[in-house]
C-alpha cells in the first residue's frame, strides 16, 4: 500500500520485512505473508481521541471534546489524524431540526492484534480487531517431533492464513502461550520434551518475520492473565488457575498481577516430581483402563457408576490436590480455577477437588471455581498480553508528549 512519507509508530505497527510475497528469514522462506501499511505516528489529540473511541459508540464531537476534556476544534485535529490514516469513519445521523451533527466512530477492523495458542497437538490463531472484536479464528493440527524450524514455518503458516482470512489488516502486536517455561528474552527455556522446543529463542525467530512487538508466556500464565480479564478470577485480588487435561500446570495472579518470578517458573509446582502432576493424566487413563486418549470418557464413565473409573479419578484428584495445596499454601488465595480440560467436568470434580484441598491445606479455604472459558482461555490470554502490549506504548507516548 502506498503511503505518504511520514514518520511511524514503531510500536502501532507490525510491519513485515518485505512487501507482499516472499519474507526471508533464517534462510527460510514464507509465501503470503500479509502486507502491512504503516501506521502513522499520531499527536496527543490524536491518541486521546483513540482511546475514547475504543469500545464506545459514534460520538459527536462535543462529546468527544467532554470527554478529553478539551475544546471541540482540538479534538476536531485528533479526528481528522485518524480519518487521515482510516482508523476512524465519520458520517452525519439527523437529530431532528438543522443540521444532522456529525459523528464519529473507531473503524475497528483497520488494524488487530494476534493471540497464539502453540498446543502440543494443535495451533489456533485468533485476530481481534481495535475494540477486541473478533475477525478470524483459525485453528490445524500441530505435527509433534517436527523440527524447530518446520514448527515456525508451521506457525508462520497459520498467522498469515488467519490474517488473510481477517482480510489482512495491520497486526500491532502479536501474543503466544505455550506450554513450557519462557524467559523474558522469549526464549522457550524449558519445553516439553516431546516438542524438541527447549532453548528456542521463538520471540526472536518471530520477530525476523514480523516487525512489531512479539510477546511469549507459558499457557497457563496466559490463561490466568484472560480469566483475571474476562473469566471466573475477574475481579479477585488473588487466585491459583490450574490447567488440567493431558497435562498439568498452575499459574498465580496475586494483587491483581500474572506472578511470572525470576525466571517465568513462578506457580509451576508441577514440576516437582513428588508431587506426581506430570504424567498425571497419562495415569488416570491408565488406571482407568480407558481404550485412547480420551480423559473425558472416563469422567463420564465415573459419573455414570464404573467402579474403576470411579477409582481412577479419585486418584487424579489426589494427586491433584497435593501440588494445588502447596500452592495455595504459599500465596493464600481466595479462589481456585479449573481450566484447560478439566474445565468440562468442572461441576463433577469441583465439590471432591475442593473437599480434599481444604483437608491437605487445612488452615485456608479458598473456593474453587470452573473456568466459563474453557479451552479459550490461553488463546484469549495471549491476545490480551498483545492488547497489554499496545495499550502500554500508547500510555507510554502519552505521557511523552
Amino acid at each position: 500500500m502506498k503511503m505518504k512519507s511520514i514518520s511511524l509508530v514503531n510500536l502501532m505497527a507490525c510491519n513485515l520485512s518485505a512487501s507482499r510475497g516472499m519474507v526471508q528469514s533464517n534462510e527460510r522462506h514464507f509465501m503470503n505473508i500479509p502486507a502491512t501499511a504503516p501506521i502513522p505516528a499520531l499527536t496527543r489529540n490524536g491518541l486521546a481521541v483513540l482511546r475514547a473511541l475504543r469500545g464506545s459508540g459514534p460520538l459527536t464531537l462535543g462529546e468527544l471534546a467532554e470527554r478529553i476534556d478539551v475544546s471541540r476544534p482540538t479534538a476536531g485535529v485528533g479526528v481528522g489524524e485518524l480519518e487521515e490514516i482510516g482508523w476512524v469513519l465519520s458520517d452525519r445521523a439527523s437529530q431532528g431540526m438543522g443540521r444532522p451533527a456529525r459523528r464519529h466512530a473507531l473503524n475497528a477492523p483497520a488494524a488487530a492484534v494476534v493471540g497464539v495458542d502453540l498446543g502440543l497437538h494443535s495451533i489456533r490463531v485468533v485476530l481481534h480487531d481495535l475494540n477486541e472484536g473478533l475477525l478470524a479464528d483459525h485453528r490445524v493440527a500441530n505435527h509433534e517431533g517436527i523440527g524447530a524450524a518446520e514448527q515456525l514455518d508451521l506457525l508462520v503458516s497459520v498467522i498469515s492464513e488467519a490474517a488473510a482470512r481477517a482480510g489482512s489488516p495491520p497486526l500491532l502486536a502479536i501474543g503466544v502461550g505455550l506450554p513450557g517455561v519462557v524467559d523474558r528474552s522469549g526464549r522457550i527455556v524449558i519445553g516439553p520434551s516431546q516438542a524438541g522446543w527447549g532453548g528456542l529463542p521463538l520471540k526472536g525467530r518471530l520477530a525476523a518475520v514480523f516487525d512489531c512487538p512479539i510477546l511469549i508466556e507459558n499457557d497457563a500464565m496466559a490463561a490466568a492473565s484472560a480469566e483475571h480479564q474476562w473469566g471466573a478470577g475477574r475481579g479477585a485480588d488473588s487466585f491459583v488457575y490450574l490447567l488440567g487435561g493431558h497435562r498439568t500446570s498452575s499459574a498465580i495472579v496475586i494483587n491483581g498481577r500474572l506472578l511470572r518470578g525470576t525466571n517465568g517458573a513462578a506457580g509451576m509446582v508441577g514440576e516437582l516430581p513428588e508431587l506426581q502432576w506430570d504424567g498425571s493424566a497419562r495415569q488416570l487413563l491408565n488406571d482407568a483402563e480407558a481404550q485412547g486418549d480420551d480423559l473425558l470418557s472416563v469422567f463420564v464413565r465415573a459419573q455414570g457408576g464404573d467402579a474403576i473409573a470411579s477409582a481412577a479419578v479419585d486418584s487424579y484428584l489426589d494427586r491433584l490436590s497435593v501440588g494445588l495445596a502447596a500452592v495455595a499454601l504459599a500465596i493464600d488465595p481466595e479462589l481456585v480455577v479449573l481450566g484447560g480440560g478439566i474445565s468440562r467436568v468442572g461441576a463433577q470434580i469441583g465439590p471432591a477437588l475442593q473437599e480434599r484441598l481444604h483437608a491437605r491445606a487445612h488452615i485456608i479455604a479458598p473456593r474453587i471455581e470452573t473456568s466459563p472459558l474453557g479451552a479459550e482461555a490461553t488463546v484469549r490470554g495471549a491476545a490480551h498480553l498483545a492488547f497489554t502490549a499496545v495499550d502500554g506504548e500508547l500510555d507510554t507516548r502519552m505521557r511523552a508528549i
